[in-house]
């Protein structure tokens, strides 16, 4: 039996779509929206891994980008919103792949209120054998620790551990830990991995 981890945005859950984006950015109003996502982007490693707060998130993007007047808790609830829907084929897949006997596992990235909500909506995810959010342990992708610690929760070696993600530097990262790491594309190519390990 196969030792799978799977990354969750982008490959079990869905990411925000432009339109989602978009509405969030019509609540801060940006004076520069380019550099308010270059901002979004650049702390969000730190908010993932629980080193930054909801309100010091925002705040660090609030001093750093002028914003308009908004709600911190708006916008939480907001941005959140739109990381709560799962692309219901791949779950259905990890759902069998379970059923056959495979360990499954879960490394996120994903900051603490998310994680919460998460957890509180999709039953599925407590069906895994190790669910590693990086709010959790205080790292996040690409960093060594954090594939080390979802190996670890998988009972396994990195070496055994089939590992699959939508984005190349994280895929690279978990590569870099000796883990099988596979850039995801879709549900047909991660059964056909499986199948052949």
């Amino acid at each position: 039996m196969a030792k799978l981890l799977f990354d969750m945005y982008g490959v079990l859950m869905r990411i925000a779509s432009a339109e989602q984006q978009a509405e969030l950015e019509r609540l801060v109003n940006p004076v520069d929206p380019a550099r308010f996502w270059e901002t979004y982007r650049e702390f969000r490693p730190a908010y993932d891994a629980g080193i930054m707060s909801d309100s010091m998130y925002w705040n660090r993007i609030s001093a750093s980008v002028e914003l308009g007047e908004f709600d911190v808790a708006e916008a939480v609830e907001l941005d959140n919103r739109y990381y709560m829907d799962s692309e219901p084929e791949m779950v259905a897949l990890v759902q069998r792949l379970i059923g056959e006997g495979h360990t499954v596992g879960l490394l996120s990235n994903i900051p603490t209120t998310l994680a919460d909500a998460v957890r509180s909506e999709h039953d599925w995810i407590e069906d895994c054998a190790a669910v590693v959010f990086s709010c959790d342990i205080g790292v996040a992708k690409p960093d060594a620790e954090a594939y080390k610690v979802a190996v670890d929760a998988l009972a396994a070696t990195a070496e055994k551990v089939h590992f699959f993600d939508d984005r190349q530097d994280f895929v690279d990262g978990a590569a870099a830990a000796g883990l099988q790491a596979h850039l995801f594309t879709n549900a047909d190519d991660v059964r056909a991995i499986v199948d052949e390990s």
